[in-house]
């Protein structure tokens, strides 16, 4: 049952013919990217491989997830266009430690082609507190710039409370890459609030550590970089997921950005379609197009 369903969903995702990056962290999932990329502590998805590996203990569950993003114009106008295509699996039904397998594919125009892999486990320590850890492998193409290959580590915990608060601390790219741009040491902080269980509501803080005082030197001096998310989601008739969310992005090497962002997902107990749609309150270029499709098997 559980191959022809995959087979299908890759099959209906490669007719859409294809989503996008999301510029420090390779890949933003659709859900996160609805609610302005505030959801390191809600992580009820696969999308917890890439922002807060602990999430993955959270439930019960095998889930496939396959996501497409697209940005027409990559961060200016006229830039290349990106293409960005995920397939994740989730699987902790079996053993007490959650594992999570995850493939990325990016292709940015002539300038930036390649692969990420990612090999994620997570643990729930307690009822209320859970860890959890990613190692990922970068293979990346670049023109003009040295190709990367690298093998670097995230760490995360989420922290859970009875009255639905939930609070998250995430590292990326802990053994440095080496590549100031697009892949440096941060530190994200996360926090998550439902007033009531239809709604939640969502903030992050994240740093750079390593950004660039000069873009066009990222092997000079550096300093740090900070971006701000703001998220909310609510469903709807028990079906229906409403997402807003806006950024405030400083921790770019390239300046500083400010984003609003929409989203809206159906989801039953075995499937799940997510759109998304990320844009600027500056410029109409750089915007992000998402579609997601989540199994629960």
């Amino acid at each position: 049952m559980k191959a022809p369903l995959i087979l299908a969903a890759l099959i209906a995702l490669a007719l859409l013919a294809t989503s996008a990056s999301a510029g420090m962290n390779d890949f933003l999932g659709v859900r996160p990217l609805g609610m302005g990329g505030a959801h390191r502590a809600v992580v009820t998805g696969n999308d917890s491989i890439f922002l807060n590996p602990a999430g993955m203990a959270l439930f019960k569950r095998y889930s496939f997830e396959t996501q497409y993003l697209l940005t027409p114009e990559y961060e200016q106008e006229d830039g290349p266009t990106e293409h960005v295509f995920n397939i994740s699996v989730v699987d902790n039904q079996v053993t007490p430690l959650a594992t999570g397998l995850s493939y990325t594919r990016i292709e940015r125009g002539g300038s930036k082609k390649g692969n990420r892999y990612d090999l994620a486990n997570a643990y729930m320590l307690t009822e209320n507190l859970l860890v959890g850890t990613n190692v990922k492998y970068l293979q990346f193409e670049r023109e003009g710039k040295s190709d990367i290959n690298a093998v670097t580590v995230d760490v995360g915990m989420l922290l859970r409370f009875d009255f639905g608060l939930s609070l998250a601390v995430a590292g990326y790219n802990l053994t440095n890459t080496a590549d100031y741009m697009e892949h440096p040491i941060c530190m994200a902080v996360g926090i998550m609030y439902w007033p009531f269980r239809s709604l939640s509501l969502s903030f992050d803080w994240f740093t750079n550590f390593q950004k660039p005082v000069d873009p066009e030197d990222p092997i000079g001096d550096k300093t740090h970089g900070f971006s701000y998310g703001f998220g909310a989601e609510y469903l709807l008739m028990g079906q229906v997921l409403l997402r807003a969310g806006a950024a405030i992005d400083q921790a770019r090497p390239w300046g500083d950005e400010y984003y609003w962002s929409v989203g809206a997902g159906y989801v039953d107990p075995r499937f799940g379609l997510n759109f998304s749609y990320q844009g600027s309150f500056h410029h109409g270029w750089g915007g992000i197009f998402a579609v997601g499709l989540r199994l629960h098997m």
